[in-house]
Protein backbone atom coordinates (compact mmCIF):
# COMPACT_ATOMS: atom_id res chain seq x y z
CA UNK A 1 0.00 0.00 0.00
CA UNK A 2 1.24 3.46 -0.92
CA UNK A 3 1.82 5.76 2.05
CA UNK A 4 1.19 9.48 1.58
CA UNK A 5 2.11 12.46 3.75
CA UNK A 6 0.16 15.51 2.57
CA UNK A 7 0.72 18.94 4.06
CA UNK A 8 -0.37 22.51 3.52
CA UNK A 9 2.05 25.30 2.62
CA UNK A 10 1.17 28.65 4.27
CA UNK A 11 1.02 28.46 8.05
CA UNK A 12 1.97 24.78 8.00
CA UNK A 13 5.25 24.28 6.16
CA UNK A 14 6.18 27.96 5.78
CA UNK A 15 5.62 31.04 7.95
CA UNK A 16 4.58 34.56 6.95
CA UNK A 17 8.17 35.28 5.90
CA UNK A 18 8.08 32.30 3.50
CA UNK A 19 10.59 30.39 5.64
CA UNK A 20 10.26 26.70 6.54
CA UNK A 21 8.85 26.42 10.06
CA UNK A 22 11.38 24.50 12.14
CA UNK A 23 14.06 25.07 9.51
CA UNK A 24 16.60 22.30 8.93
CA UNK A 25 15.05 20.09 11.63
CA UNK A 26 11.77 19.99 9.69
CA UNK A 27 13.52 19.28 6.40
CA UNK A 28 15.54 16.42 7.91
CA UNK A 29 12.39 14.83 9.32
CA UNK A 30 10.63 15.08 5.95
CA UNK A 31 13.58 13.26 4.41
CA UNK A 32 13.47 10.56 7.10
CA UNK A 33 9.74 10.05 6.57
CA UNK A 34 10.26 9.84 2.84
CA UNK A 35 12.84 7.09 3.42
CA UNK A 36 10.17 5.15 5.33
CA UNK A 37 8.34 4.85 2.00
CA UNK A 38 6.10 7.91 2.08
CA UNK A 39 5.12 9.97 -0.97
CA UNK A 40 5.30 13.66 0.02
CA UNK A 41 2.51 15.84 -1.38
CA UNK A 42 2.11 19.59 -0.89
CA UNK A 43 -1.49 20.83 -1.02
CA UNK A 44 -2.11 24.57 -1.15
CA UNK A 45 -4.40 27.36 -2.23
CA UNK A 46 -1.47 28.94 -4.04
CA UNK A 47 -0.69 28.36 -7.71
CA UNK A 48 1.56 25.49 -8.70
CA UNK A 49 4.62 27.63 -9.38
CA UNK A 50 4.96 28.37 -5.67
CA UNK A 51 5.02 24.65 -4.82
CA UNK A 52 7.58 24.17 -7.59
CA UNK A 53 9.73 26.89 -6.04
CA UNK A 54 9.63 25.32 -2.56
CA UNK A 55 10.27 21.87 -4.02
CA UNK A 56 13.34 23.04 -5.89
CA UNK A 57 14.72 25.33 -3.16
CA UNK A 58 14.60 22.68 -0.43
CA UNK A 59 15.17 19.56 -2.54
CA UNK A 60 11.98 17.86 -1.35
CA UNK A 61 11.72 15.66 -4.48
CA UNK A 62 7.94 15.97 -4.55
CA UNK A 63 6.38 14.16 -7.49
CA UNK A 64 2.74 15.21 -7.02
CA UNK A 65 1.62 18.78 -6.30
CA UNK A 66 -1.95 19.81 -5.53
CA UNK A 67 -2.63 23.53 -5.92
CA UNK A 68 -5.55 25.95 -5.92
CA UNK A 69 -7.21 23.99 -3.11
CA UNK A 70 -7.52 20.78 -5.09
CA UNK A 71 -8.42 22.17 -8.52
CA UNK A 72 -5.01 21.60 -10.14
CA UNK A 73 -2.80 18.49 -10.02
CA UNK A 74 0.73 18.59 -11.34
CA UNK A 75 3.38 15.89 -11.54
CA UNK A 76 6.78 15.93 -13.20
CA UNK A 77 5.42 15.52 -16.73
CA UNK A 78 1.74 16.50 -16.83
CA UNK A 79 -1.03 18.56 -15.26
CA UNK A 80 -4.78 18.25 -14.79
CA UNK A 81 -7.19 21.02 -13.89
CA UNK A 82 -10.84 21.00 -12.83
CA UNK A 83 -12.17 24.13 -14.52
CA UNK A 84 -15.17 26.39 -13.96
CA UNK A 85 -18.01 26.24 -16.47
CA UNK A 86 -17.49 29.27 -18.70
CA UNK A 87 -21.13 30.31 -19.17
CA UNK A 88 -21.82 30.04 -15.47
CA UNK A 89 -18.57 31.84 -14.64
CA UNK A 90 -19.55 34.77 -16.88
CA UNK A 91 -22.99 34.92 -15.24
CA UNK A 92 -21.45 34.79 -11.78
CA UNK A 93 -18.88 37.46 -12.58
CA UNK A 94 -21.57 39.86 -13.82
CA UNK A 95 -23.70 39.21 -10.75
CA UNK A 96 -20.77 39.76 -8.40
CA UNK A 97 -20.01 43.11 -10.02
CA UNK A 98 -23.67 44.13 -9.76
CA UNK A 99 -24.58 42.81 -6.30
CA UNK A 100 -21.29 42.85 -4.38
CA UNK A 101 -19.28 45.71 -5.83
CA UNK A 102 -17.71 46.41 -2.43
CA UNK A 103 -15.97 43.01 -2.54
CA UNK A 104 -12.54 42.59 -4.13
CA UNK A 105 -12.77 40.07 -6.98
CA UNK A 106 -9.75 38.16 -8.26
CA UNK A 107 -9.55 35.41 -10.86
CA UNK A 108 -7.18 32.46 -11.22
CA UNK A 109 -6.42 30.52 -14.37
CA UNK A 110 -4.26 27.39 -14.31
CA UNK A 111 -1.09 29.51 -14.30
CA UNK A 112 -1.99 33.15 -13.61
CA UNK A 113 -3.76 35.49 -11.20
CA UNK A 114 -5.83 38.38 -12.54
CA UNK A 115 -6.69 41.45 -10.49
CA UNK A 116 -8.80 44.54 -11.16
CA UNK A 117 -6.25 46.65 -9.28
CA UNK A 118 -3.01 46.29 -7.37
CA UNK A 119 -3.07 44.73 -3.91
CA UNK A 120 -0.67 44.23 -1.03
CA UNK A 121 2.20 42.21 -2.54
CA UNK A 122 2.50 40.26 0.72
CA UNK A 123 -1.05 38.81 0.48
CA UNK A 124 0.27 36.26 -0.11
CA UNK A 125 3.81 36.98 -1.23
CA UNK A 126 4.43 34.80 -4.25
CA UNK A 127 7.80 33.38 -5.22
CA UNK A 128 6.98 33.90 -8.87
CA UNK A 129 4.71 36.80 -9.78
CA UNK A 130 2.11 35.56 -12.27
CA UNK A 131 -0.35 38.42 -11.70
CA UNK A 132 -1.75 40.84 -14.25
CA UNK A 133 -4.11 43.81 -13.91
CA UNK A 134 -7.32 43.61 -15.98
CA UNK A 135 -10.26 45.95 -15.49
CA UNK A 136 -12.66 43.38 -16.98
CA UNK A 137 -12.32 39.59 -16.65
CA UNK A 138 -14.94 38.70 -19.28
CA UNK A 139 -12.55 37.92 -22.14
CA UNK A 140 -10.22 36.01 -19.82
CA UNK A 141 -13.10 33.81 -18.68
CA UNK A 142 -14.11 33.19 -22.30
CA UNK A 143 -10.70 32.30 -23.71
CA UNK A 144 -8.59 30.93 -20.83
CA UNK A 145 -8.80 27.89 -18.50
CA UNK A 146 -10.54 29.36 -15.44
CA UNK A 147 -9.95 27.60 -12.13
CA UNK A 148 -11.43 29.82 -9.42
CA UNK A 149 -12.57 33.21 -8.21
CA UNK A 150 -11.07 34.63 -5.02
CA UNK A 151 -13.19 37.19 -3.15
CA UNK A 152 -11.80 39.39 -0.39
CA UNK A 153 -13.84 41.51 2.01
CA UNK A 154 -14.97 41.81 5.60
CA UNK A 155 -16.34 38.74 7.36
CA UNK A 156 -20.02 39.73 7.18
CA UNK A 157 -19.95 40.45 3.44
CA UNK A 158 -17.96 37.30 2.70
CA UNK A 159 -20.61 35.26 4.53
CA UNK A 160 -23.34 36.97 2.47
CA UNK A 161 -21.59 36.18 -0.82
CA UNK A 162 -21.01 32.57 0.22
CA UNK A 163 -24.70 32.11 1.03
CA UNK A 164 -25.76 33.71 -2.26
CA UNK A 165 -23.46 31.54 -4.38
CA UNK A 166 -24.24 28.27 -2.66
CA UNK A 167 -27.98 28.94 -3.03
CA UNK A 168 -27.90 30.05 -6.68
CA UNK A 169 -25.12 28.15 -8.46
CA UNK A 170 -25.25 24.36 -8.61
CA UNK A 171 -21.98 24.07 -10.53
CA UNK A 172 -19.92 26.03 -7.99
CA UNK A 173 -18.92 25.68 -4.35
CA UNK A 174 -18.08 28.78 -2.30
CA UNK A 175 -15.54 27.90 0.39
CA UNK A 176 -14.15 30.27 3.04
CA UNK A 177 -10.37 30.07 3.22
CA UNK A 178 -10.17 32.69 6.00
CA UNK A 179 -12.47 35.12 7.81
CA UNK A 180 -11.97 37.61 4.97
CA UNK A 181 -11.56 35.44 1.87
CA UNK A 182 -13.79 33.16 -0.18
CA UNK A 183 -12.90 30.85 -3.05
CA UNK A 184 -15.35 29.76 -5.73
CA UNK A 185 -14.44 26.44 -7.33
CA UNK A 186 -16.10 23.72 -9.37
CA UNK A 187 -18.57 21.76 -7.23
CA UNK A 188 -16.98 18.93 -5.27
CA UNK A 189 -13.42 20.21 -5.51
CA UNK A 190 -11.38 20.18 -2.31
CA UNK A 191 -7.89 19.24 -1.18
CA UNK A 192 -9.22 16.05 0.41
CA UNK A 193 -11.28 14.86 -2.57
CA UNK A 194 -8.41 15.46 -4.98
CA UNK A 195 -5.95 13.73 -2.67
CA UNK A 196 -8.16 10.64 -2.41
CA UNK A 197 -8.73 10.51 -6.19
CA UNK A 198 -5.00 10.74 -6.75
CA UNK A 199 -4.28 8.03 -4.17
CA UNK A 200 -7.48 5.91 -4.02
CA UNK A 201 -6.13 2.93 -2.06
CA UNK A 202 -3.41 4.62 -0.04
CA UNK A 203 -2.72 5.33 3.60
CA UNK A 204 -2.91 9.11 3.96
CA UNK A 205 -1.56 11.25 6.79
CA UNK A 206 -2.18 14.99 6.61
CA UNK A 207 -1.08 18.22 8.28
CA UNK A 208 -2.85 21.58 7.97
CA UNK A 209 -3.79 24.78 9.73
CA UNK A 210 -7.04 26.16 8.26
CA UNK A 211 -10.60 25.39 7.15
CA UNK A 212 -9.59 24.33 3.65
CA UNK A 213 -7.42 21.58 5.16
CA UNK A 214 -10.30 19.87 6.97
CA UNK A 215 -11.23 17.92 3.84
CA UNK A 216 -7.77 16.31 3.96
CA UNK A 217 -8.32 15.29 7.56
CA UNK A 218 -11.48 13.42 6.53
CA UNK A 219 -9.46 11.29 4.11
CA UNK A 220 -6.62 10.54 6.54
CA UNK A 221 -5.89 7.74 8.99
CA UNK A 222 -4.02 10.32 11.05
CA UNK A 223 -4.43 14.09 10.81
CA UNK A 224 -2.62 16.94 12.54
CA UNK A 225 -4.03 20.40 13.07
CA UNK A 226 -1.37 23.08 13.56
CA UNK A 227 -2.43 25.96 15.77
CA UNK A 228 -4.58 27.07 18.71
CA UNK A 229 -8.05 27.25 17.12
CA UNK A 230 -10.32 24.81 19.02
CA UNK A 231 -12.51 24.31 15.94
CA UNK A 232 -9.53 23.14 13.93
CA UNK A 233 -8.30 20.98 16.77
CA UNK A 234 -11.65 19.18 16.85
CA UNK A 235 -11.43 18.38 13.14
CA UNK A 236 -8.09 16.53 13.37
CA UNK A 237 -6.95 13.49 15.31
CA UNK A 238 -4.07 15.44 16.83
CA UNK A 239 -3.53 19.09 17.73
CA UNK A 240 0.12 20.18 17.57
CA UNK A 241 2.15 23.36 17.97
CA UNK A 242 3.79 23.21 14.55
CA UNK A 243 4.73 20.92 11.67
CA UNK A 244 7.96 19.87 13.37
CA UNK A 245 6.03 18.44 16.32
CA UNK A 246 3.71 16.63 13.91
CA UNK A 247 6.62 15.15 11.96
CA UNK A 248 8.35 13.92 15.12
CA UNK A 249 5.18 12.08 16.11
CA UNK A 250 4.61 10.66 12.62
CA UNK A 251 8.20 9.45 12.31
CA UNK A 252 8.20 7.72 15.70
CA UNK A 253 4.83 6.06 15.03
CA UNK A 254 5.81 4.83 11.56
CA UNK A 255 9.29 3.70 12.60
CA UNK A 256 7.78 1.62 15.38
CA UNK A 257 5.16 0.16 13.03
CA UNK A 258 7.90 -0.96 10.63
Amino acid sequence: MTKVLAFDLDGTLINNKNEVIGGEKTLKLLDKIKKLGFELVITTGRLDHDIYYINEKYGLDIKYRISQNGAVIQDKVSSKAMLLDKKEAIRLYKNLIEKFNDIRIELNTVSNRYWHSERDPDFPKEYYDSSAIKKDFSSIIKFQPIVLFLLIGDNYRIDSVQKYINENYEKFDAIKTSETSLEILKTGISKGNTLRKLFPDSKIISIGDSDNDYSMFEQSVASYYVGPDPKGAMKAKYNVLDIHEALVHIYEEEKNND
